[in-house]
């Protein structure tokens, strides 16, 4: 049976979920996190280190560790002159007016702070990994410019629309509208790098914990490490030529039993699950089958919502699933590609 180019927006919702190396278990996960200034980067890596995934090491109070150093502090004083020190201490607010008063006078400050952070940083990742921490999150705002992403084994980049910005750093940070305006973009861009996981985050404080939610077991089940099934990322479109036709068939070799009565236990306590089918799916004039789990929803899923569905079942795919080089998933919310699924899946019974 062949579906043609009318279910290009449903192939759009292809998840891959990789199955994971076992070795990857055992190395600590370093998460870097940058985002937009006021977009919530230092809010969502306190919500994830809450979730299990370590320390939030909070790059810019390195910084401001560093301002108690004496020798840090000649060397500020040297470049940004005596009005820097009150009380014998650096004083941030008067170093900040002087050192982003334009281009030439931040990029001096940042070539006497940033390797002495980075320096830190680095000792922070070492001594976790000494004591067999299992995962460390790096929170810094130049986590890319400072080149500590290099240091990191997943990223994420959380971002949010100006305005919004704009209020968060005026109402929470008690920052004046001017200057808040003049340090709204002050931060990395987001690098082009399909790795990175964007969080959007444009609504409260709960719609945010909502995702941290999703994204922390995202992040410990190790989804998206090296991994032996081949596929494509997360969130990423699947072209179709004008034309082309996708193949539905009953899978081949024929999946284990065992595995169709896992897919049962996994899904029937999700509400959110209406049904569950397995198929392969081939693209015409290519002979290579991928396996395909696909989801059909109760309800409208997001994003992460779908990978959480994902990675429940990879414990039974490295059980039971020996003879595969690509598994997907997919949303079925399509009632044509429904009919389509029901006619070469076998029977998933959810027991409810």
């Amino acid at each position: 049976m062949a579906a043609e180019l009318r279910f290009r927006a449903w192939l759009t919702k292809a998840r891959y979920s990789p199955s994971i190396y076992p070795e990857s278990r055992n190395k600590m996960l370093v998460i870097g996190i940058s985002g937009q200034t006021g977009a919530g980067k230092s809010t969502l890596a306190n919500m994830l280190s809450q979730r299990g995934l370590g320390e939030n090491v909070e790059v810019d109070a390195i910084g401001h560790e560093l301002l108690n150093h004496s020798a840090m502090q000649h060397m500020l004083l040297q470049t940004f002159g005596a009005e820097i020190i009150v009380k014998g201490a650096v004083c941030r607010r008067t170093l900040g007016r002087l050192a982003f008063a334009d281009k030439e006078k931040t990029q001096a400050l940042n070539s006497i702070m940033h390797p002495a952070m980075v320096n830190e940083v680095k000792h922070k990742i070492e001594l976790a990994r000494a004591a067999g921490v299992a995962s460390i999150i790096i929170n810094a705002a130049l986590l890319f410019s400072m080149g500590l992403d290099k240091l990191c084994s997943r990223l994420v980049y959380v971002r949010a629309n100006p305005e919004l910005r704009l209020n968060r750093l005026v109402d929470y940070r008690q920052w004046t509208i001017d200057s808040a305006r003049e340090r709204l973009y002050a931060q990395d861009e987001m690098p082009d790098n399909p790795k990175i996981i964007v969080v959007d985050n444009d609504g409260s404080e709960a719609d945010l914990a909502y995702a941290a939610n999703n994204l922390a077991a995202l992040l410990l089940a190790r989804i998206g490490e090296n991994s032996q099934l081949a596929g494509r990322y997360p969130y990423s479109e699947i072209e179709i030529s004008e034309g082309e036709q996708i193949i539905f068939s009953s899978p081949d070799p024929e999946v284990p039993a065992g595995f169709l009565d896992f897919l049962s236990s996994v899904f029937s306590p999700l509400d959110e699950v209406a049904a569950v089918y397995l198929f392969d799916t081939t693209r015409t004039g290519n002979n290579d089958a991928t396996l395909v789990i696909g989801i059909e929803p109760a309800r409208a899923l997001a994003s992460l919502e779908v990978d959480r569905l994902s990675f429940l079942v990879l414990e039974g795919v490295e059980a039971h699933i020996h003879d595969r080089e690509v598994l997907d998933f997919m949303v079925i919310d399509n009632d044509e590609l429904r009919q389509i699924v029901v006619s070469v899946s076998p029977r998933i019974v959810l027991k409810r």
